[in-house]
């Protein structure tokens, strides 16, 4: 297992930031259609920056989704998915990231099929290029977040795997643990993100270590399903920023490293 981090800044400083970092990757996430295009047309510069640093882009994620809506795929937005895919695939990824919204239109079967119908053609895409398109297990305009909905969509596109951040099934009340055991056999990519609570209420997100989630349980899970991705830190707090949050990064890095062997 690999340790790297979520940097959107992928020019020149955002990269060489990561390697000063002792880190070993990058992950871009676009969380829009904008950030989505961003990224298609810089992928000469990031391709430079990846043999000038030698810090590769394992992930590109797509994020915050409105394909459905109206009983349909919007067709103009899925191609934008496919185009991120191609450069993703261009970049030497090993994971394209991507979930898909609900349509309260129609019934949950028919938002079942048109997620399939949108998930298998980009999983088709990916094949001959050894990239995994994996589900995110945010629920940020994605429903495919859990055991029900992955034992329908992944249980019909085998070639489709899984996203997986702990602290988003913990913060849903969810057995994190268990969901992780039953399902980590499909895992291509795990994403390292604290999360704090007190009494019911949600505190923060601090860095990993410094938080609720039982990460030597998970990594034991991990060893348990050969998992043998990539591991992300996601700095996500709104209170770890600045020089805070290099610390807090710099922290995760030395809490993780602890279980990787």
């Amino acid at each position: 297992m690999r340790l790297g981090r979520i940097q959107n800044d992928y020019s020149a400083a955002g990269f060489d930031l990561v390697k000063n970092s002792g880190l070993d990757f990058v992950e871009i996430c676009c969380n829009n259609a904008e950030e989505a295009e961003r990224l298609i047309g810089k992928q000469d510069a990031v391709k430079a920056e990846i043999l000038r640093t030698g810090i590769d882009v394992s992930c590109v994620g797509r994020w915050n989704h409105s394909l459905m809506a109206d009983g349909r795929i919007d067709g103009d937005k899925a191609e934008q998915y496919s185009r991120l895919l191609d450069a993703a695939i261009a970049l030497g990824a090993k994971t394209f990231v991507c979930g898909c919204n609900y349509d309260p239109s129609i019934s949950l079967f028919r938002n079942y099929e048109n997620a399939i119908a949108f998930l298998g053609p980009l999983c088709e895409r990916a094949k001959e290029s050894g990239v995994r398109v994996a589900l995110q297990n945010c629920d940020w305009n994605n429903y495919l977040v859990t055991a029900k909905q992955w034992e329908v969509v992944l249980g019909e596109l085998p070639l489709l795997t899984i996203k997986y951040d702990a602290s988003h099934a913990y913060n849903r009340g969810e057995d994190y643990l268990a969901l992780l055991s039953e399902w980590g056999e499909r895992v291509s990519h795990v994403h390292i993100k604290g999360t704090t609570h007190a009494g019911r209420r949600g505190v923060d997100d601090p860095p990993a270590g410094m938080d609720d989630i039982r990460w030597p349980a998970v990594f034991s899970i991990l060893y348990a399903r050969r998992y043998a991705g990539d591991l992300s830190i996601e700095p996500h707090s709104a209170i770890w920023r600045g020089e805070l949050g290099h610390a807090g990064v710099a922290f995760t890095r030395d809490y993780i490293r602890q279980f990787l062997f």
